[in-house]
């Protein structure tokens, strides 16, 4: 069996079995019932639309600018500013949940319930991977175009029309990558009581039986196959002008002139408001509120670290095997799609699929899958009691469920990274390595391999942030006694913003800052984000 078929059955196994199996409760008695409840259904859309709407609303004004002062200008300070938001890529998204409601005081209030605090939450998390993103597309902008533009036109103008243009599908790679992960996350909409679909197919798969479960999964399929159509044509209009890969030049540098300290306050200003406010509603909130103390907080600290730094330090180990595991199958998909239009189309269609399904759905879809392995694995073993595929997937505390869902999860933000710079590799390099009698190991490891590593470890490092956080779709495959700590924290969540709870979120704020500066600083010194 050759190379390519291995691996398209491979994919298919791991990403497509839990996309096609939530399908089959559609056939479940009254599944379809669900939309004669046209005041719930009108319910869901708006929510969800308008969450997406009020988080691009409030991330891309401050998002697009700061990219830009950041990325393409002589402002002081940059390398800076932009480790403290490459940090900011790994704060898990319950954590800015807890810190709004931290400042709201703990308990419930009525400024933290509802879409306009849920999409200030979701903006605040996405700022870092909007500057970045955008930052990155500008970073990557052909140096020669813009020459030949500023001998007829100022340097301003050029960023305006060139620049921003070229970066085009940067910008809507950001925004896309925005919407789908508001649209498909549960963590801030359930905290602020906002009725999504992903929220609506979470609630069923906890509260309800099958039936009700089907009935979610058919609410949530037209908006899932919206999403996939239009994320589809987007990703194909503009996959071919996305670029990850640095140019040997550097890019053109704006000059701010005399603004160039007043933005750098400005800047300084904002970026420390938006680090400081959080951590010190945190602080606050476990040292005990209005009539804290230090010794309070140094308490609640002693006893978070005692009791949880071992589940951080896993949840950190996984997330990054997690990255790692998803830039390496984006690779490989990647190299095996460069040749052949088949995989090419099944590569998108899955990426494309994970990407726009909410995260509940692609949660049971694998919570199912586990199931039909499981079946067909005492039909093969009938033989003996050896099970081994039940007992790493369900018996056993072990990772692997949770593993398997931020990988399916995260594969796409993966694939959107590496196939760029893929794609961008020389098909005459590859067709001549071949030719003098390479394997396909030594085409990967002279060809394939040196001119991508630097996406792949792009992709790696997101991936691993946006796993520390992940919780759609994870939470329904978690095994007793075996949760991550994002989970944990969202257990806490629900009895308010205590001392424990926000003493809690501080260790692993304070493990994840300073791992992400460590990152930071290595990813600097190597220029995979700051050349």
């Amino acid at each position: 069996m050759s190379r390519r078929v291995l691996t398209t059955v491979f994919f298919l196994a791991v990403f497509g079995l839990p996309l096609v199996l939530p399908l089959a409760e559609l056939f479940s008695p009254g599944s379809w019932a669900a939309w004669a409840e046209a005041d719930r259904i009108a319910e869901l859309v708006a929510n969800t639309a308008g969450l997406c709407a009020l988080t691009l609303a409030f991330v891309l004004p401050p998002g697009v600018p700061l990219a830009i002062l950041l990325y393409r200008t002589d402002l002081p300070g940059q390398r800076f500013f932009r480790s403290l938001l490459a940090v900011a890529l790994f704060v898990p998204l319950p954590l800015f949940a807890l810190a709004w409601q931290s400042a709201g005081g703990g308990g419930w209030r009525p400024w933290t319930q509802g879409l306009l605090p849920a999409a200030v939450v979701h903006a605040a998390a996405a700022l870092p991977w909007v500057v970045w993103l955008i930052g990155l597309g500008l970073s990557r902008v052909e140096p020669e175009l813009e020459e030949d533009a500023l001998t007829v036109t100022s340097v301003g103008r050029v960023l305006w029309l060139v620049s921003l243009r070229r970066a085009a599908p940067a910008i809507g790679l950001a925004i896309l990558w925005v919407v789908l992960q508001t649209a498909g996350e549960i963590t801030v909409t359930d905290l602020t009581v906002v009725r999504t679909f992903a929220e609506e197919v979470y609630t069923q798969f906890v509260t309800g039986g099958r039936d009700a479960l089907g009935r979610a999964v058919a609410v949530a399929l037209p908006a899932s196959v919206l999403a996939i159509v239009v994320v589809g044509a987007l990703v194909r209009r503009w996959e071919g002008r996305l670029a990850v890969a640095a140019s040997a030049r550097p890019p053109l540098v704006v000059p701010l002139g005399s603004a160039r300290w007043p933005v750098f306050v400005i800047v300084l200003f904002t970026l420390s408001a938006y680090a400081a406010i959080p951590v010190i509603s945190l602080v606050r909130q476990a040292a005990g509120g209005e009539a804290g103390s230090v010794s309070r907080l140094l308490i609640e600290l002693r006893r978070a670290v005692h009791v949880n730094l071992g589940l951080v330090l896993d949840s950190l180990a996984w997330s990054a095997v997690a990255g790692v595991l998803a830039a390496g199958l984006a690779l490989l998909a990647s190299w095996a799609a460069a040749d052949s239009r088949g995989m090419r189309r099944l590569l998108f269609a899955l990426a494309v699929a994970l990407w726009a399904v909410p995260g509940p759905v692609l949660g049971f879809g694998l919570k199912e899958a586990i199931e039909r392995l499981m079946d067909l694995e005492d039909i093969l073993l009938a033989w003996t009691t050896v099970r081994p595929v039940r007992a790493v997937l369900y018996e056993l505390s072990t990772p692997l469920p949770v593993l398997w869902a931020h990988v399916a999860r995260l594969f796409p933000y993966a694939v959107a990274i590496v196939w760029p710079a893929v794609r961008d590799v020389p098909r005459d390099l590859r067709e001549s390595a071949r030719v003098d009698g390479a394997t396909p190991w030594t085409e990967f490891r002279q060809v394939v391999w040196p001119a991508t590593r630097g996406a792949a470890g792009i992709a790696a490092i997101a991936v691993t942030a946006l796993a520390l956080g992940e919780l759609a779709a994870s939470k329904l495959v978690q095994v007793p006694g075996r949760q991550t700590f994002a989970q944990e924290l969202f257990n806490q969540m629900h009895y308010a913003a205590t001392t424990t709870t926000a003493a809690l979120a501080l260790l692993q704020l304070s493990l994840v800052v300073g791992i992400g500066w460590l990152i930071a600083w290595r990813v600097r010194r190597s220029s995979i984000l700051h050349r």
